[in-house]
């Protein structure tokens, strides 16, 4: 039964110290980290060869950064979980991250405890803002009014389940929970699930601690 919880890491971050912090927190949770590495290329190469189950960068690297390295290295390793770890938090940053489709995003101030934790949820498909990352996206003041349902549907959106099972689990039909999407998004101003998600958690409207 452990090994159904083991799950293969590559570490790619220039700073040893974190890099070699992160790897034992998760070595002690029984996980395998195959590679840390330092600069955004070999990152690249190593995603490619040994397709790990998630790859943590650091958003600022040399050679490429971890924006780059995950938009490359998603080709080549699409079922790979990507994390962001960052020292120079940005709220615009954070936002193009999500919607370029980064699973979590974690400071380096973060306790590793804390992004081992938020990690966990990214292999389960969710898309993890750790608190810190939050309290720096400013909430924005109006808020929309949502409906049961439509509340329903973020937090299935938020554990990254598909309309289908949203469907199942409600007693709808999968086109009752596209409408509710559809409409979500018209009422918090946005184009993409991932900037649903996003706004969803600056306005609290859903929880990230589940």
């Amino acid at each position: 039964m452990g090994q159904s919880n083991q799950h293969r890491f590559i570490i790619a971050d220039d700073h040893r110290l974190i890099a070699s912090g992160l790897a034992v927190e998760l070595k002690l949770r029984g996980h395998d980290v195959e590679a840390i590495v330092d600069n955004g290329l070999d990152a690249i190469s190593m995603i490619k060869r040994l397709q790990p189950d998630c790859a943590i960068l650091d958003i600022n690297m040399p050679g490429a950064n971890g924006a780059e390295v995950f938009l490359e290295a998603k080709r080549w390793s699409p079922k790979t979980h990507f994390a962001i770890l960052t020292a120079h938090p940005s709220a615009t940053l954070f936002a193009n991250l999500v919607e370029a489709g980064v699973n979590g995003i974690f400071l380096k101030s973060d306790d590793p405890a804390e992004i081992c934790s938020g990690i966990a949820r990214v292999l389960k498909g969710q898309t993890v803002l750790s608190p810190s990352v939050i309290t720096i996206v400013t909430p924005q003041r109006d808020m929309p009014e949502l409906t049961n349902r439509e509340l329903q549907v973020l937090q299935g959106i938020a554990k990254g389940l598909s309309n289908a099972a949203m469907a199942d689990d409600m007693g709808i039909s999968s086109k009752t929970v596209d409408t509710h999407r559809t409409n979500l998004m018209k009422k918090l101003s946005v184009h993409s699930s991932a900037m649903l998600l996003m706004k969803a958690i600056k306005l609290g409207l859903i929880s990230v601690d589940g």
